[in-house]
């Protein structure tokens, strides 16, 4: 079996690099967005198992990036929020896609807890 893929979609470079790296040594293959555009661009031409999505980007925020994939016809509930906008930003901007949501700063097990259990979660999804 393949290793499942991730998204990880966040301007801070420092955030992108350490989520992918954990990601990686939890087994799974990573790319990763600098911008909501870019993740867009990027599941236009990727199915993902998993996104990591910050909401708080400049040009195309991560509220933007939900909206345009909620007129996709991809899975439910395989987006994970990641953000430090205020918790109700967070609870406004969950869609269909949203699996789970984490408040910046979080500690590294539970982002790869949440990835797991995401992805856990559409291998039940027929």
């Amino acid at each position: 079996m393949s290793a499942k893929r991730v998204l990880v979609t966040d301007d801070d470079p420092s955030i992108r690099s350490l989520l992918a790296t954990i990601l990686r040594r939890a087994h799974y293959h990573v790319d990763t967005a600098a911008s909501g555009g870019e993740a867009i661009a990027r599941t236009d031409r990727t199915e993902y198992d998993a996104i990591v999505l910050d909401l708080m980007m400049p040009a195309m925020d991560g509220v933007e990036v939900l909206a345009r994939l909620s007129d996709r016809p991809l899975k439910p509930k395989f987006v994970v929020i990641m953000s430090a906008a205020p918790p109700d930003v967070i609870t406004s901007a969950i869609t269909p896609n949203v699996f789970a949501t984490l408040q910046k700063p979080c500690g590294i097990n539970e982002v790869v807890a949440t990835v797991r259990a995401c992805i856990a979660a559409q291998a039940a999804v027929p």
